[in-house]
């Protein structure tokens, strides 16, 4: 469907009467604007959306953008209103009304030779050129009814059906009436031809595709071969369940690098697990079994394996090289810093709160003793611990200082002897996932969205503002294997909080809302947000991320340290256990370092210590080959060289970064007492 959630940014290129602007786009078509981006760059080219509302996959990588023109006699840019335009082949597209459906379906022509092969590649190659010449009048307006004709079919098509809108933008379906149209080319009007003629049954397309399956895995065996020849491949196994059909899978992906330095991620198997064991010596039987297929059951030692710390995965994978997923520890480290460890403890907790409850029946034939058993719920559990023991063991938020870090540690604090602060911490992250809960239920979403339209009504402008906006309204479920999931529930209970006030109200279940402390909810977002960057620059599917273990740990280091200066009571307390269980549960491998290492922008290794540092340089000797070092490289060999695309870098890696720019010693040296101290310092050595 398309996006209504995007639109220019009135900050930056704001289309008012203050600012010189372009009020009309006759003039302008989507090919005369990409040949005036291409052949006049000084006068036009492509800008972000700035925008601070936008949602949108396109504008939020920077991949799209708006062109725009120079304005005469100054340096600033002004856009053309009514088109999106690649920032990297500069092909634009007609944008109206906010709609992003076919800017979102836009392949730019320079990324896909870096990115994964897939089939939409091929239907790339197989499909015929785009006809660019000029149609006369009366070919365009035959044309033109033919797409009316083919718009009513695809729409009975696809509401018959029951198919998605998108699929008239998917790269396959093109790929079909392409080859259709040259058929009709080729046979032209005298032949006729019916569907049944061109279009095979489904058993055909079922042996067409494992033929092809068959294929690909073959050309995919030869590359998979070539690269872990010089140790280039990685293998992520991992077992997952279907809960539907009561069926587990062991699937695995292979991420490798070819000779010419391009990277690609391919998901080699997933099959079913039928061993009644899940132990390691079952999983490394189907697995060998499995690789088989592509040759690499004899190159296991020269395979890295990237798996979650799972018993039966440590045990099985004993003796090859092995790094723990970083994305599932930080989530255990999570879980564990708010003791959701714990609940899943108390399910078969054999302590649980019983109510017992005996009654009897008199009758004339016989006496009869009825016994009633009533078990808590595993919530009520886990709050009636967070209750138990308050007179026991009561902390002021003031003991919650800087001076006891070396005295308590919080990584073992039982969650009997929580101070009162931090238990209230609990206690909210429990209601606002109950109250989360309680609105999927009854269904006020669209409740929600309602009340924030008619509110937010009164002062917008137009409909495509009204609709971006309540796309941020509905309230958003967290998950206990995506424990950071939890900070985008948090942020949609505090935009949505003044219209779910007023709902609740009416319903007369206000209470759900008022127990909730706001203020705590702040906290919480804030604490998690550096765990979110983190987490979306480390889970990458279509990119290398080892390198960015080493900077990112440190960055989260570093603003836990921060949290803690800042914040007060229960946060405190939680930012410092944070802290202690990073460091105890979290170790920074070697080839975590070897991989920061060996990027350009991060070779300074800025959050490693000095044994890292040296381990680190010893191993990266140690890997080049001895004839390398011999080797005269030509000046043709340098030219041949493929260089990846150059990325423009995001805010937060930018800040993780080597500090490029030549630092003075004078300029480090603030006093003139420490300059006279290194200019001695500096003759000493000349003398000596």
């Amino acid at each position: 469907m398309a996006s209504s959630n995007s639109s220019i940014s009135h900050s930056s290129i704001q289309i008012s009467s203050t600012k010189p602007t372009i009020n009309s786009t006759s003039n302008y078509t989507s090919e005369s604007i990409k040949l005036l981006l291409v052949n006049d760059n000084t006068n036009y080219k492509v800008i972000p959306n700035e925008s601070k509302r936008i949602s949108a996959v396109c504008w939020k990588r920077n991949e799209m953008g708006f062109p725009a023109k120079k304005l005469h006699g100054k340096e600033e840019f002004i856009a053309i209103p009514g088109f999106a335009s690649c920032f990297k082949c500069l092909e634009t597209y007609r944008y109206v009304n906010s709609s992003t459906t076919h800017i979102n379906s836009h392949k730019c022509s320079k990324l896909l030779s870096s990115t994964q092969t897939s089939l939409d590649q091929h239907f790339l190659s197989k499909s015929s050129p785009r006809q660019t010449d000029q149609r006369t009048a009366p070919v365009t307006k035959a044309i033109a009814k033919r797409k009316e004709e083919m718009k009513k079919v695809c729409a009975r098509w696809i509401a018959h059906s029951m198919r998605s809108f998108q699929i008239v933008q998917d790269f396959g379906f093109k790929a079909v009436i392409d080859e259709c149209l040259k058929i009709g080319r080729e046979f032209g009007p005298d032949t006729i031809l019916s569907s049944d003629d061109v279009i095979s049954c489904d058993r055909t397309i079922k042996n067409e595709i494992q033929r092809l399956a068959k294929e690909e895995r073959s050309l995919l065996k030869d590359c998979l071969l070539e690269a872990v020849k010089h140790g280039g491949v990685c293998i992520s196994p991992g077992i997952w369940s279907d809960k539907y059909r009561k069926i587990c899978y062991l699937g695995a992906t292979a991420h490798f690098v070819e000779k010419d330095g391009k990277y690609y991620s391919v998901d080699l198997f997933c099959t079913e697990f039928k061993a009644r064991k899940k132990s390691g010596e079952n999983i490394m039987k189907l697995l060998r079994k499995e690789l088989l297929v592509f040759g690499l059951e004899d190159y296991l030692s020269d395979i890295v394996f990237v798996t979650d710390r799972g018993s039966n995965f440590i045990k099985g994978l004993d003796g090859f090289t092995v790094l723990f997923c970083t994305a599932h520890r930080l989530n255990n480290i999570l879980k564990h810093t708010f003791y959701q460890n714990l609940l899943k403890e108390k399910k078969n907790d054999k302590n649980k709160t019983t109510t017992v409850t005996e009654r009897i029946e008199k009758t004339p034939n016989k006496t009869t003793k009825y016994r009633t058993t009533i078990e808590a719920s595993p919530e009520i559990d886990f709050q009636m611990e967070l209750l138990n023991g308050e007179n026991d063991y009561e902390t002021d938020d003031s003991e919650i200082s800087d001076d006891d870090d070396g005295i308590i540690d919080y990584s073992s604090t039982t969650i009997y002897d929580l101070p009162t602060s931090a238990r209230e911490i609990l206690d909210t992250i429990h209601y606002c996932k109950a109250l989360v809960k309680y609105t999927k239920k009854v269904n006020l979403d669209r409740y929600i969205q309602v009340e924030q339209e008619d509110e937010y009504g009164s002062t917008a402008v137009d409909d495509s503002h009204k609709k971006q906006f309540s796309k941020f309204t509905t309230l958003h479920q967290s998950s206990v294997v995506r424990w950071l999931s939890l900070h985008e529930l948090l942020s949609s209970i505090e935009k949505a909080y003044h219209p779910l006030k007023s709902i609740l109200y009416e319903k007369q279940e206000s209470s759900r809302l008022e127990k909730i402390n706001m203020n705590i909810v702040s906290q919480l977002i804030k604490f998690l947000e550096p765990w979110k960057y983190v987490m979306n620059e480390i889970q990458l599917s279509n990119s290398p991320s080892l390198f960015l273990t080493l900077p990112c740990i440190g960055y989260l280091k570093q603003e836990i340290i921060k949290i803690e200066r800042t914040m007060r009571g229960g946060m405190k307390f939680f930012a410092k256990r944070a802290s202690q269980l990073l460091e105890s549960m979290f170790k920074i491998e070697n080839l975590h370092v070897m991989g920061t290492f060996l990027h350009p922008n991060y070779k300074q290794l800025r959050h490693a210590t000095q044994m890292q540092i040296i381990e680190c340089h010893s191993s990266c000797r140690m890997a080049i080959p001895p004839s390398s070092t011999t080797t005269n490289i030509s000046s043709n060999d340098c030219n041949d060289i493929n260089e990846p695309l150059r990325k423009k870098p995001k805010l937060f890696l930018e800040s993780l970064m080597d500090d490029i720019a030549p630092v003075q010693c004078c300029h480090l040296l603030k006093s003139k007492k420490q300059k006279i101290i290194y200019k001695k310092q500096k003759m000493t050595e000349i003398l000596s």
